[in-house]
């Protein structure tokens, strides 16, 4: 490795050459330094020579960013996007899909091992996606005022609040449906009169355009501000439905500040308050607020490795954690089981009824509740012999993990969507007598470094 020091405007400034080695579960490329020390450097491929310029230092790693690709590696790619190298949405572009699938893996057998302390994790080979672009069925897309003066909507640059504008291409990752809406929402926004929020100075209102489109192609618009929309601002939204595809505008207001993106309260403006979803036979119903999976193909892929990890049985009873509006609970209903599903959003909560009635489910209850207190939000005489979990990247939140060990269901099934906080909670899990079975990968998110898993955990 070369390494060359150089003055600039009075700071030293450090550029290497290095070979990327591997990829970091953060989604960067993985180099050396010549002391040995590791080097992280974004948007490169394992087998890139690349030139660096080194930005941060510490003890035992550094990172830096690409200056220039001398010889790129074969598994890098050109991105299908014009804005790859700059949007901070997807990181993965520029890595064939083979190579993303490998090295996703790689991530979570090495989580278990590193985090978990496990010596041979049971892991199986990732599901790929068929389609790794065009899946997502939801975008949540800031707006800001561009250096015109004008409105810009698009994806944060890496590491910055700068927006870096959307193509008039769309996003690569959008499905056809939610690219549509939104750049007929880009054209039409400004005709509203609405200022886009600056946290900086406190001022504005509009913080972000949402866009929700179900399996028929039918979109929703979901307009998110500190304040309700003027009346005549909201007659302008209204007037969108019927066009590019859009059913319903709504006004979702969000006055806290932080990266939370959706308040709890939300105005219909045009249209119904709920898309109806349909995903493997079954109708959900989705209101603005409620989560559901962003890969449709892909949730039924994972639908199908929970199904497989144990043989469910007609009258089981089972208990979901972080239900959301019922994706994982309906489709083990149509297997007879007794399922009980608690979740601490009241909308989802709702959301989840309404869909077991829709589908002829009535052995499905469902109750508003945090996971800690699950136990007594269960019916009486209700005795989970499983738990079904599918929490948020933070993990199971602590004193969860004492809680399913003290209340000794015989199996777990976990569904994650973060490797090191799995790893965490199954080394927590195996203390109190549980041992993880299977750990099966589901490639939810294709051009990013994210990965779900479908785990099952037996006591004894």
């Amino acid at each position: 490795m070369d390494i060359v020091g150089s003055v600039f405007r009075g700071v030293e400034t450090i550029i290497v050459t290095t070979d990327i080695i591997s990829v970091a579960a953060g989604g960067d490329g993985v180099g050396r330094l010549e002391d040995g020390r590791a080097l992280f450097v974004p948007r490169t491929a394992p087998g890139d020579r690349v030139e660096v310029r080194v930005v941060e230092e510490h003890k035992s790693f550094a990172r830096g960013r690409v200056k220039r690709i001398l010889a790129p590696g074969p598994d890098r790619v050109a991105p299908p996007c014009p804005v790859a190298g700059e949007c901070g949405g997807c990181a993965w572009q520029h890595l064939a899909y083979p190579a993303q699938v490998a090295a996703k893996t790689g991530f979570l057998r090495e989580a278990l091992r590193r985090i978990g302390s496990m010596e041979s994790p049971p892991v199986a080979e990732l599901l790929a996606a068929a389609h790794p672009l065009r899946y997502r069925n939801k975008a949540q897309v800031p707006v800001a005022t561009g250096p015109d003066g004008g409105l810009r909507m698009g994806y944060y640059r890496e590491g910055s609040h700068d927006i870096v504008p959307l193509p008039d291409e769309g996003c690569r990752l959008l499905q056809p449906a939610v690219d549509k809406a939104l750049l007929f929402v880009r054209e039409h926004l400004a005709e509203l009169g609405l200022r886009p929020y600056d946290q900086g100075l406190g001022q504005g209102s509009l913080r972000h355009v949402m866009v929700r489109a179900d399996a028929q192609g039918r979109a929703m618009v979901v307009l998110v501000t500190r304040e309700a929309i003027p009346p005549g601002a909201a007659d302008l939204a209204a007037a969108w439905v019927g066009q590019a595809g859009i059913v319903s505008v709504q006004n979702n207001l969000q006055a806290k500040t932080g990266n939370v993106i959706l308040g709890a309260e939300t105005k219909v403006l045009a249209g119904p308050d709920a898309l109806d979803e349909q995903l493997g036979g079954l109708e959900y119903r989705l209101s603005a607020t409620s989560f559901f999976q962003v890969n449709s193909e892909q949730t039924l892929a994972m639908l199908g490795a929970i199904m497989g990890l144990r043989p469910w049985k007609p009258g089981e009873s089972v208990l979901e954690l972080y239900c959301g509006v019922g994706t994982l609970s309906l489709p083990l209903g149509r297997l007879g089981l007794r399922l009980h599903g608690v979740e601490n959003h009241a909308a989802a909560v709702a959301d989840a009824q309404a869909n077991a009635l829709a589908n002829g489910l009535p052995g499905l209850t469902f109750s508003v509740a945090d996971a800690l207190r699950a136990w007594q939000a269960l019916p009486p005489g209700f005795e989970p012999q499983v738990v079904l979990m599918d929490p948020p990247r933070k993990g199971l939140e602590p004193g969860l993990a004492a809680v399913l060990v003290e209340k000794g269901p015989p199996e777990l099934v976990y569904v994650s969507c973060d490797p090191a906080s799995l790893a965490r909670d199954v080394k927590l899990l195996a203390a109190g007598g549980y041992q993880l079975k299977t750990c099966q990968g589901v490639d939810l998110f294709p051009q990013t470094p994210h990965v779900e898993s479908v785990n099952l955990l037996v006591r004894g």
